[in-house]
């Protein structure tokens, strides 16, 4: 059986005049052009992130560009003990001078250079190249990652008047590579991964919630996962972005809600389809138990970002499908930039 997408291939231009091509698609634009520059020095966000899981590691790198300052991480979890603190690299870079961004996800490169610390993202058909030179305390973190692509899941959205937001989103995505911290050397060659590739005229304050996963359930299928609350909404309160991978295949899904612990990087999360009809299973009926978590609070003033991106294992089901045991993220964040 041949498999047909829900969701429609996305027009050529991202823009039509005036007139912004909103909607949900299977792939992504190859220029997500957002206009001048000069005029979105500062109100323009863009990031890209993936992550990578195996069976024994989970490791996960971002660049993000905010206009007043950039940012760079990456931390790696040793799933044969999870509950140590993740091993980590962060960096920030004043009015984003070390950051380079590509002008897709789908095309050229997105940098970050300082004398001690270089990321890239390279996009070289038909995968994602990653190759890290980070210092993870006292040793070096060094090598390459490859990341497979899939079908997407490419959201162009209104936020306000005038504040379009673009993301291709991608998960459950074959992976492969080695880093080595130090003298160890870290197998990646038989991974899963997500890409968030994001580019936004952001609204002053954002807050979401979010959760991903990547990797392969107890039938044998390679699942992938992207849920969100409160940033891509539509007008009855369901995210747009949200969608379940089976084998490289997308499906979008409703609105869910996320049920936030007191202590969120201990306790457990509940993630449940929104409106479900009385006697009908849930689209999404997941619970995430946190291993550890990831988290920032800074202030910088024009910028402010507080969140906590707990890492763990979910438990439960997508559209039937069974994804216990599945090692992801969630996250809290507010965000005033």
């Amino acid at each position: 059986m041949t498999h047909e997408s829900a969701l429609p291939l996305p027009p050529d231009k991202i823009r039509v005049g005036k007139a912004w091509q909103f909607g949900r698609y299977v792939q992504p634009f190859e220029a997500p052009d957002f206009g001048n520059p000069l005029t979105t020095r500062f109100r323009l966000k863009e990031w890209h992130y993936s992550s990578f899981a195996t069976e024994d590691w989970f490791f996960a790198v971002g660049l993000v560009q905010l206009g007043y300052v950039a940012n760079a991480f990456a931390y790696l979890v040793d799933r044969r003990r999870p509950t140590l603190p993740p091993r980590q690299f962060e960096a920030l870079s004043p009015l984003g001078n070390a950051l380079t961004f590509a002008p897709s996800s789908v095309a050229g490169t997105t940098r970050w250079e300082r004398r001690n610390a270089r990321v890239e993202f390279e996009w070289m058909a038909p995968e994602w190249r990653v190759k890290l030179d980070v210092p993870f305390d006292k040793v070096a973190l060094r090598g390459e990652l490859r990341l497979s692509s899939c079908e997407a899941l490419a959201l162009l959205h209104p936020l306000a008047k005038d504040r379009p937001a673009y993301t291709h989103k991608a998960a459950g995505m074959k992976a492969t590579g080695v880093l080595d911290l130090g003298d160890q050397r870290l197998d990646f060659r038989e991974a899963y991964g997500t890409l968030d590739w994001t580019r936004s005229l952001a609204n002053r304050e954002t807050r979401w919630k979010w959760a991903s996963l990547a990797g392969r359930n107890h039938a044998g299928d390679t699942v992938g996962l992207n849920l969100s609350a409160e940033v891509y909404d539509d007008a009855s309160g369901d995210s747009r972005e949200n969608g379940f991978w089976l084998n490289g295949k997308v499906t979008p899904l409703s609105g869910v809600t996320f049920e936030v612990p007191r202590d969120p990087g201990v306790n457990d999360w509940r993630i449940v389809s929104r409106n479900t009809p009385d006697g009908a299973r849930p689209e999404v009926d997941l619970t995430f138990e946190p291993f550890g978590a990831r988290q920032q609070n800074l202030d910088l003033r024009v910028v402010r970002s507080d969140f906590i991106q707990p890492f763990g294992v979910f438990r439960g089901q997508v559209l039937g499908h069974d994804v216990s045991n599945v090692f992801g993220v969630v996250e809290d964040h507010l965000a005033v930039w």
